[in-house]
Order: structure tokens, then C-alpha cells, then sequence
């Protein structure tokens, strides 16, 4: 009875005020490789900003074509939703070979847009997207990497599969050698028939370098028991995502996968709450001020970085 006479008031109130609930947003979630802390802190972000919101989720499960398939299948049905969120390059890239007919795009866990056609810059994306940005920009990485550890041979890990790797790793090279450096990129398809082939042959090119740099990469995620068979134990590795760390990487730049959730939430409510469209919204990005330093404690390796040189906040993981 208590409940019915609440239930009551509150439907007179709103009559009496002329103040109506709004309705929730329809939010579509899609991820490459499952749920992830950025969903999480995405989601969480959202109620704490007053956007009340449905969710329906969809996991592409590394599979390009299944995500293309639902996608398909479901367009017509999909158009009538108020956001279409997407985890990583590759499935933000597929997301944009549908016309939604002005459904916003939100991407979020992307290394460099800009470089991979999702935005013409990060201040006006254009195309009806925004997001956040997953990694610091090349230069910023291999500056705070230098500043721990001195290195002349740089060897950069990447799956060439991928676009959201290959832009990363061409970025890097060419900044590495730019500086001096002598920069080798070493290609790896972890889930290849012929992988152990691949890993005996980097082996050697892997412990001629001083230092070992892994690009984002979801094939390494999904693999990451391998890179241990690449990468010595005592060989610095660095990554710009914190992803790698449990499998021995020594440092990581740049924040948390929660953290950028958290961001893309803010710049989500700016198109759902402010009414903003995606092309006016600037792409969220971690600034070298607001990076941290992730090492992980666990590594012999760790003791080779000189982390009173550091300027940056240490964070151990």
C-alpha cells in the first residue's frame, strides 16, 4: 500500500508540475573481444552524469564478418538507436561501412584515429563520430620511454593484420630514426598456423634489440601467453597499453582502460545530454601531464629503468 500511495504522488506531482521523465537512451554496445573495464567505466560514468540509459551488447568475438553480419541483419532495427558505442579500431572501422542515417558513433580503445580515416583531427572528427583516445601520441612515448631507459636499438612488435598496429608502428619507427635510433619492425600473426616458426625466427631479433616495443595490438591481447616466448625476462618491454602487463611487459604508458570508459562517458553526455552533434565534440586524448608511468613489479627487467629520472607519475601494477 505504501509503495501504491508513493507510486501515486509522484505520477500527481509530475502532472501538477508538468514535468515529465525522459525517456532512456538506447545505447548499442559492440566489442572485439568481450566486456572490458572501459564498457564498465563507460556505463557507471553515464548514471553518475544523470543519463539514464538501455543497453544492448553485441561481441564480434575477434570475428570481422560476425560483426558485419549483425550489423547487417539488424540495420534497419539499429537506426533507431540514440548511440552506437564501439570498442577498438577494427570494430569502429567496420561500424562505419553502415549508414545509420545520424545515429552517433562513440568510439573508445583507439591508438590513433586520426591516422586510421575514423576523424579528419581530433578537435573536429567530422564522419558523425567522436571518442576517446586510447594511446599518447608516438613522440610522447618513446620520450617518456627514453627518459627510464636509454636505448639505440629499438624493435617494434606488431601484428600487420591490423590498421589500428600498422599506424602505430609506422608512427613509431619513423620518430625512432628520426632520433637516431636504428628502429626494426618484426611482424607476428599470433594465431598463424606457423606461429612457432615465427617465434624461433624472432628470437634472435628480438634479443639484438635494447629494447622491445609492443603495439596495441587484440591478437596480442588474446595471445599474450606467447609474447613470453619472444620477449626474454630480462629484456625491457614497453606498451602503450596496460593490457600486456600480466604477461611480463615491464612498462606501460598512458591510463587505464576504466579510466578512458570514464572519458568517453563525458564526451558520450555531451551528444546525449547537451544535445551536441558528434562532429562538434573533440576527441578525447590523455595529455603527457596526465600519463602515468604503469611498471610492472614483477619483472626482473624493472631493474634496469632509471625511474628517479622519471617526471611523470609511477604506478605499480
Amino acid at each position: 500500500m505504501l509503495l501504491r500511495l508513493i507510486l501515486l504522488m509522484t505520477i500527481v506531482f509530475s502532472a501538477l508540475t508538468g514535468v515529465a521523465r525522459a525517456e532512456p537512451k538506447e545505447i548499442l554496445v559492440l566489442t572485439w573481444r568481450g566486456p572490458t573495464p572501459a564498457e564498465e567505466g563507460f556505463m557507471n560514468e553515464l548514471d553518475m552524469l544523470g543519463v539514464e540509459a538501455n543497453f544492448e551488447f553485441f561481441d564480434a568475438n575477434r570475428d570481422q564478418d560476425k560483426l558485419a553480419g549483425f550489423l547487417r541483419e539488424n540495420l534497419d532495427r539499429l537506426k533507431k538507436k540514440d548511440l552506437i558505442y564501439t570498442f577498438g579500431t577494427t570494430t569502429a572501422l567496420t561500424t562505419r561501412n553502415f549508414d545509420f542515417e545520424g545515429v552517433p558513433h562513440l568510439f573508445n580503445i583507439v591508438t590513433d584515429p586520426v591516422a586510421v580515416g575514423l576523424a579528419a583531427s581530433l578537435d573536429a572528427p567530422g564522419h558523425g563520430s567522436t571518442g576517446a583516445k586510447m594511446s599518447l601520441p608516438a613522440d610522447v612515448i618513446l620520450e617518456l620511454t627514453e627518459q627510464i631507459h636509454h636505448y639505440d636499438k629499438i624493435a617494434f612488435l606488431f601484428d600487420p593484420r591490423e590498421p589500428n598496429a600498422v599506424s602505430e608502428v609506422d608512427q613509431l619507427t619513423a620518430i625512432a630514426r628520426a632520433k637516431g635510433k636504428d628502429a626494426v619492425q618484426l611482424r607476428f600473426t599470433p594465431d598463424a598456423a606457423e606461429k612457432e616458426l615465427q617465434i624461433a625466427a624472432l628470437a634472435p631479433q628480438v634479443e639484438d634489440a635494447d629494447i622491445v616495443f609492443l603495439t596495441s595490438t587484440s591478437s596480442f591481447i588474446a595471445n599474450s601467453h606467447l609474447l613470453k616466448e619472444i620477449i626474454p625476462h630480462d629484456k625491457v618491454s614497453v606498451s602503450s597499453s596496460t593490457a600486456y602487463m600480466s604477461e611480463g611487459v615491464t612498462v606501460s604508458f598512458g591510463t587505464e582502460y576504466r579510466e578512458r570508459g570514464v572519458a568517453a562517458a563525458r564526451v558520450a553526455a555531451k551528444i546525449l545530454k547537451d544535445n551536441m552533434h558528434p562532429n562538434d565534440v573533440p576527441i578525447d586524448e590523455i595529455t603527457t601531464e596526465d600519463a602515468t608511468i604503469f611498471i610492472n613489479k614483477d619483472s626482473p627487467a624493472a631493474s634496469k629503468l632509471h625511474l628517479e629520472d622519471a617526471k611523470n607519475p609511477i604506478k605499480y601494477k
